[in-house]
């Protein structure tokens, strides 16, 4: 599953490898919970990217090209 990252106020979006919506819920979930100021992905290349927490615009997992389901912070 993939997911595209919203970064706020830069207009710049990321795609990154998730294992699962569950997953990545629960990562989201739980740095938030923490405290974690940054959140790390691997994109599809393999490289790390690490992503504050509090840029997050917005994210939408892509499960198929057909079917896509998104939440972003208010």
């Amino acid at each position: 599953m993939r997911a595209r990252i919203g970064i706020a106020d830069t207009g710049r979006e990321i795609e990154v490898e998730v294992g699962s919506r569950d997953e990545i819920v629960r990562r989201l979930e739980g740095a938030y919970n923490d405290g974690v100021p940054i959140l790390w992905f691997q994109d599809a290349k393999g490289d790390d990217i690490g992503v504050p927490l509090d840029r997050i615009a917005f994210i939408e997992l892509v499960e198929s090209p057909d079917k896509a389901v998104g939440f972003g912070r208010q």
